[in-house]
């Protein structure tokens, strides 16, 4: 008798933790911060919403290499991107908390041709009413930083780039509305593109201007500008003070003046300037004395004329080649001239 209690007792205490075990194995911790989706007989059967034990066998949870991968495009605190995937693959567990996506940062071109750095961020949460909408999906992280980009590089297209900064705004609440758009359902609004099934809260970007050298050789002054730097000067002329404008025009009026002299002197000729024709002085050059270049004094208020002077040259007049040679007289040793008509 005492065996029969032993058995039935060991049949008992095997299924107590045969019992604690199933639960223990099907109990899942669901709510608000995570959810698990579960199939039945290979169909969608929902998704958990509360800690619950699933005692019928057939119903499922997706884990392991059946579960969903879902992972974004992020970055930490140090500002260094990296893949987050939002599923515990080995229990199933998916994140349902508020989470960020950061694309790598992309160049977008202005309506004046100029291009910008943008770097994006967008709060989302994924809605466990349309949970089955990215688990379905086989790269949800690159669908949704590609939508992302397009949007903001749209948006920002529109406008020229000193007016970026002042829209900023404007755009960051455009782009918001439409990724809204995109996943509204129902009769209000009809989804403008394939929804994500998630919930979009904020849409935030920045922007920097590439750095971009002027030209290998800095030396060459004006002349290595391109459109884009010559576009910032214009932006920074418009709003300067007249005074400024002109004497920056000046420096690159001399800047010229300097490049010229420099690629003259590299064939290796003799080249000779004066300084008046380099702009470095109000002076004027007198070009016909004797084929040199004579630089005129700064002209003077003229005085009272004084009364002329005649004073006498010590300089010798100019003597006659011809007269000094008849007047050498013969040369020695040459008979008189009388002479020598006799003989």
């Amino acid at each position: 008798m005492l065996e029969i209690f032993l058995i039935i007792g060991s049949i008992l205490a095997a299924g107590l933790i045969a019992f604690l075990v199933y639960r223990s194995a099907r109990t899942y911790d669901a709510g608000a911060h995570a959810t698990f989706i579960t199939t039945r007989n290979g169909d969608f059967y929902g998704a958990l919403r509360a800690p619950m034990t699933i005692w019928d066998p057939s119903i499922r949870v997706l884990r392991d290499k059946h579960a969903p991968d879902l992972k974004v495009i992020t970055t930490d605190a140090s500002g260094n991107f990296f893949e987050k995937s939002l599923v515990n693959r080995r229990t199933g567990e998916i994140s349902l908390r508020v989470h960020t996506c950061a694309p790598r940062p992309f160049l977008s071109t202005t309506t004046d041709k100029r291009q910008l750095l943008i770097r994006t961020r967008v709060a989302f949460h994924l809605d466990i009413d349309r949970i089955q909408i990215p688990s379905q999906m086989e790269a949800f992280g690159a669908m949704l930083a590609t939508r992302v980009e397009n949007l903001f590089d749209n948006a920002i297209s529109e406008f020229e780039d000193q007016d970026v900064f002042r829209h900023q705004r404007d755009i960051e609440r455009r782009v918001l509305a439409e990724l809204q758009e995109m996943e509204a359902t129902g009769e209000d609004g009809a989804a403008t593109g394939m929804p994500l099934g998630i919930k979009i809260y904020e849409a935030m970007f920045s922007f920097s201007r590439p750095e971009k050298p002027i030209n290998k050789d800095l030396a060459n002054g004006p002349m290595a500008y391109d459109n884009e730097h010559l576009d910032d000067l214009v932006d920074m002329l418009e709003k300067a003070n007249p005074a400024t404008v002109e004497v920056l025009m000046r420096m690159l009026e001399l800047q010229t003046r300097q490049n010229i002299v420099q690629m003259l002197c590299k064939s290796g000729g003799l080249v000779a300037f004066t300084a008046s024709e380099l702009g470095l002085s109000e002076r004027t050059v007198e070009r016909a004395h004797y084929g040199a270049n004579i630089m005129k004094p700064v002209e003077t208020p003229a005085a009272a004329p004084a009364p002329a002077v005649r004073v006498d040259s010590p300089v010798a007049a100019p003597i006659d080649p011809a007269s000094a040679y008849y007047g050498l007289g013969a040369p020695a040793g040459s008979p008189p001239a009388s002479a020598a008509k006799e003989t």
